[in-house]
């Protein structure tokens, strides 16, 4: 009988080479959707630091566009930011901080932001308790009427 020498015919990857190419996927995975993000939300950045400033503590965040499921949706412009009371209360110092911040938001949009390109202006407030539930409600308001807000 022969003996035939199978190392240079191996078929087999080391394990090594398989964590380097786990690893180099994650980062390359990784890297792809900072990408991504950073393109997409880069025009609402400027919104986002003017909105940050004006309201301490707020958390911002700011996005925009159509539903793409939903074809001949209404283009929105969302805004997600923390605010000190709860949104959802019906006392009237609540309902005036309300429609101060949606209004504040709406200006700083006028300023920062292509508003122009936009239906509707959604204020997504959210008010977190320690130990508790999340209240939050969300607004939406014709951009180009100014009357009081819908929720």
């Amino acid at each position: 009988m022969t003996t035939t020498d199978f190392t240079d015919s191996d078929p087999r990857i080391s394990g090594r080479k398989i964590v380097f190419a786990m690893f180099a996927m994650g980062f390359l995975a990784t890297g792809l959707l900072w990408l991504y993000w950073d393109l997409h939300l880069q025009p609402f950045m400027p919104l986002q630091e003017a909105l940050a400033g004006e309201f301490e503590k707020s958390s911002p965040r700011v996005d925009g566009g159509q539903r793409k499921s939903h074809k001949g949706t209404p283009r929105v412009l969302r805004v997600v930011m923390r605010v000190p009371f709860d949104p959802t209360s019906r006392a009237i110092e609540a309902q005036t901080a309300i429609e101060e911040r949606i209004q504040r938001t709406h200006e700083l949009a006028k300023k920062y932001a292509t508003i122009e390109e936009y239906e509707l202006l959604e204020v997504h407030l959210f008010h977190e308790q320690k130990e508790q539930m999340i209240s939050q409600k969300t607004f939406s308001k014709d951009i180009s009427d100014t009357s009081v807000p819908r929720s």
